[in-house]
């Protein structure tokens, strides 16, 4: 109405719309089967408090559901759902606006990885040990995920093979990973204790000598990696005049006096490895 009393009219209508409400995440956390799971979906872009939760495509894998009041899956999966499955979430926030999405969901099998504990290995002699796993789908792939492999040996990431040549008998503690096609993943852990070969030291019984004659007698290892030395008596006493050559292994000299009956020494020797071998002489 204007001053003078004249009006004029418009006809209008009001319609609101309501605002984009998201849901998160579009991609939820992998689950295994047997092991208790949890998700929970949040809501943004409408008015809180957000309900009624529902699935309105698709449907979540078995041994789980999704609270209405919450959005939160959970449960214990009872079978594998990988590749991933999809299903469609919808929320009604406080006014009854609604937002959907998408959400892919893996569900994964219980992968083994094989065999339980790796074969014994020995000091110089090369090592071979393959790592496989079940219970997935199409090809794996191994991985070392915790702890490290010993500095000796090398782990291929395609056919699972643990290989090199011990060189010490040092411990080593590591957890291997397998993944599948659908990188659904499986671990064990093992540990590798390399132990020295049995390492043998020829004659036992020595050539006789004899009280002022020049003697020598050569001491010979075998069954470790040469080359060997650190020639050591460990236990009694060569006969006066004698010596034993720490490098070479050879006893020699020219004896002073009897030793008759024979008597008895302990010898040692270590391998490049410093792996050890004794023999009573």
């Amino acid at each position: 109405t204007d001053a003078n009393g004249c009006a004029g009219t418009q006809a209008y209508t009001i319609t609101p719309v309501c605002p984009t409400i998201t849901i998160t995440p579009a991609t939820a956390t992998p689950g295994l089967v047997g092991t208790a799971y949890s998700q929970t979906l949040t809501a943004a872009g409408g008015t809180a408090p957000y309900g009624t939760w529902t699935v309105t495509v698709g449907t979540l894998p078995a041994g789980l559901t999704l609270n209405a009041a919450t959005g939160i899956i959970s449960g214990t999966p009872t079978a594998a759902a990988s590749p991933a499955t999809s299903i469609t979430v919808r929320v009604n926030d406080t006014y009854g606006c609604q937002g959907t999405q998408v959400i892919s969901l893996q569900i994964c099998p219980v992968i083994t990885v094989n065999p339980a504990s790796l074969a014994a290995s020995t000091v110089g002699t090369a090592y071979s040990q393959t790592v496989s796993a079940t219970g997935g789908s199409g090809v794996y792939t191994f991985a070392v995920s915790a702890g490290a492999l010993p500095t000796w040996a090398t782990l291929n990431a395609t056919t699972g093979v643990i290989s090199g040549t011990p060189n010490s008998t040092t411990a080593a503690s590591f957890t291997i990973r397998a993944t599948d096609a659908n990188l659904c993943t499986g671990t064990r852990a093992y540990t590798i204790t390399p132990v020295c070969p049995t390492i043998t030291i020829t004659p036992a019984t020595a050539t006789p000598g004899l009280v002022g004659t020049a003697y020598t007698q050569t001491l010979t290892a075998a069954g470790g990696t040469a080359p060997y030395g650190t020639w050591t008596i460990t236990a009694g006493t060569l006969p006066t005049g004698l010596t034993l050559n720490a490098a070479t292994g050879i006893i020699s000299g020219t004896p002073t006096a009897a030793a008759s009956p024979a008597t008895s020494i302990t010898v040692r020797v270590n391998d490049t490895n410093g792996c050890q071998g004794t023999q009573v002489i």
